[in-house]
C-alpha cells in the first residue's frame, strides 16, 4: 500500500491545516490533488522549486519570461522564513497569479489578514473561472498571458500580453512606475472585471 503522502495526502494535509486556520482552500488545477506534495515545511507545490516563495519577484519574473511550466504553490509562512505571510502561485495556461498576503500578528491583526486572505482567494477562484471566457471571446490570446501580482508587503499590479507582445497594464498608462495604492484585493478584483468585459 502506498504511503498517504504519495496518493495525494498532502493535498488533503494542506485542506486540514488551512481550515484550521480559518482559510478557505485557493483554486487548484485538478493535477493538483495527485501532484501537490510538501516541499519544505508548510510549503507545498506541484513541482521542486529552488528559490524560497518570498523571493516573489523571481517566481514573477521566471513565468512572464516563459520559463515556468504549469503549476500551484501554497506557502503558509508560519515559521518566518517566508516574511510571515501567505504564498499562493498558480501559472495555468495564459494565467499568471501570484498573491502574497502577510498573515498579521495576533488578535483583531491576524482576523483582518485572514479575511483578506479569504477574499483574495474568492476573487482568485473567480478570476479563475474567468479567463476560460477571456480566450473564448479574444480578449486575451490562449498564447498571451494575464499576470496578476497581487501583494500586501510589496507592488501589487496587473497586466495582460497577448502572444509574442509587450505587457500592458490596463489600469495605468503603459509606461512609468505603478505609483497607485492597490493591494492584492484590488487587483484581483480589476483583472477580473477586466476578463468579463
Amino acid at each position: 500500500m502506498a504511503k498517504a503522502k504519495d496518493s495525494g495526502g498532502d493535498y488533503a494535509r494542506v485542506e486540514a491545516l488551512l481550515a484550521e486556520a480559518g482559510l478557505a482552500m485557493p483554486p487548484m488545477p485538478e493535477m493538483a490533488e495527485a501532484r501537490l506534495k510538501e516541499r519544505e515545511e508548510g510549503c507545498f507545490s506541484t513541482r521542486t522549486f529552488k528559490e524560497s516563495p518570498a523571493e516573489l519577484l523571481h517566481y514573477v519574473r521566471k513565468a512572464i519570461g516563459g520559463a515556468s511550466p504549469d503549476y500551484a504553490l501554497l506557502a503558509l509562512g508560519e515559521d518566518g522564513r517566508m516574511a510571515d505571510a501567505l504564498h499562493f502561485f498558480l501559472v495555468q495556461g495564459p494565467l499568471q497569479l501570484f498573491l502574497q498576503v502577510g498573515r498579521g500578528g495576533a488578535g483583531a491583526a491576524q482576523a483582518r489578514a485572514t479575511a483578506l486572505i479569504n477574499d483574495c482567494f474568492a476573487l482568485a477562484r473567480r478570476l479563475v473561472d474567468a479567463v476560460p471566457g477571456a480566450v473564448r471571446s479574444g480578449r486575451l490570446a490562449a498564447t498571451g498571458r494575464l499576470t496578476v501580482v497581487g501583494s500586501d508587503l510589496g507592488e501589487s499590479f496587473w497586466e495582460v500580453a497577448q502572444a509574442d507582445e509587450r505587457a500592458e497594464r490596463p489600469s495605468r498608462p503603459v509606461r512609468g512606475k505603478n505609483r497607485d495604492a492597490h493591494g492584492p484585493r484590488e487587483v484581483l478584483g480589476q483583472a477580473v472585471r477586466w476578463c468579463r468585459e
